[in-house]
């Protein structure tokens, strides 16, 4: 009898505890566990048989209009965390912060860590709030007061920085992974002219991050679509996203199922995943 609860035990630690430090595999950001993932088994299934490894899941976004935690809220994080890890699939966080909400969302994220401690680490997305190099020092209370959460700190943004001159750039240098967003129609060259941008920062690992949305369909002949991002994405360190799980799986145009069966069937990156 002794023996079982030793393993019970042992197996809850094995659901609570990081496996992984940074992401590795195919994986996917989800903006609503409950509408979109419908439920923890039918997510988990989807998951599956689309290979994904690792799946960031929104706890906040920040616009003038509103300040959006529902998976903190409803208890979905909680839920569904230990579930998908038991599949093997790692969980991370994300939300789209704002320089004058900085303590909030730390907040959220320890909030995040607490209910669900088998998440991984957050992943910010730092874009038009911050545009502006006087938003520097607060990108950089960010980035510290989650590091010093005790999880990995990523970070996703505009692609390629020379387009983007103004954005405090220095500030996300101590990201333990970046996630340059190449999804911007400018040609196949463009996923590696942003991946070795970043690695300029000083970002060691790099995970690209490619666009599913109806701009960006793998039927479009007149677009970069997902074909052309991912296989152009070639100095990842083995690890590749996609925005988004809407836009793969629930979407209702001629492309989801093109782009669907695309994300199931891509292995063929440079990274060593």
């Amino acid at each position: 009898m002794l023996g079982i609860f030793v393993a019970l035990a042992s197996f809850a630690r094995y659901l609570t505890s990081p496996r992984v430090s940074l992401p590795k595999g195919k994986g996917l950001f989800i903006d609503d566990l409950v509408r979109e993932g419908v439920g923890v088994k039918h997510l988990v299934a989807k998951l599956k048989w689309l290979g994904i490894k690792w799946l960031a899941v929104e706890i906040y976004w920040a616009d003038e209009s509103q300040d959006n935690t529902h998976n903190l809220e409803d208890g979905s994080l909680a839920l569904f965390v230990p579930e998908l890890r038991a599949a093997g699939i790692d969980v991370w966080v994300w939300g789209f912060p704002s320089p004058d909400r900085v303590p909030r969302f730390v907040e959220l994220t320890k909030h995040a860590y607490d209910v669900a401690p088998g998440v991984a680490g957050v992943i910010i997305d730092p874009e038009k709030p911050f545009y502006g190099r006087e938003y520097g020092p607060a990108l950089e209370d960010l980035m510290s007061r989650l590091a010093d959460l005790g999880k990995p700190v990523g970070v996703t943004s505009y692609g390629y920085p020379k387009f983007h001159p103004s954005f405090p750039w220095e500030a996300i240098s101590a990201a333990a992974f970046g996630m340059p967003q190449v999804y911007s129609e400018r040609g196949p060259d463009y996923p590696d002219l942003a991946d070795d941008a970043w690695r300029d920062l000083g970002i060691d690992y790099i995970v690209p991050l490619n666009g599913a949305s109806s701009a960006h369909r793998a039927d479009d002949p007149d677009g970069f679509g997902l074909e052309e991002q991912a296989a152009a994405s070639d100095t990842s360190d083995g690890a590749i996203g996609w925005w988004n799980y809407r836009h793969v799986i629930k979407a209702k145009d001629s492309g989801q199922k093109a782009r669907a069966q695309f994300v199931r069937t891509f292995d063929a990156w440079g990274g060593d995943g």
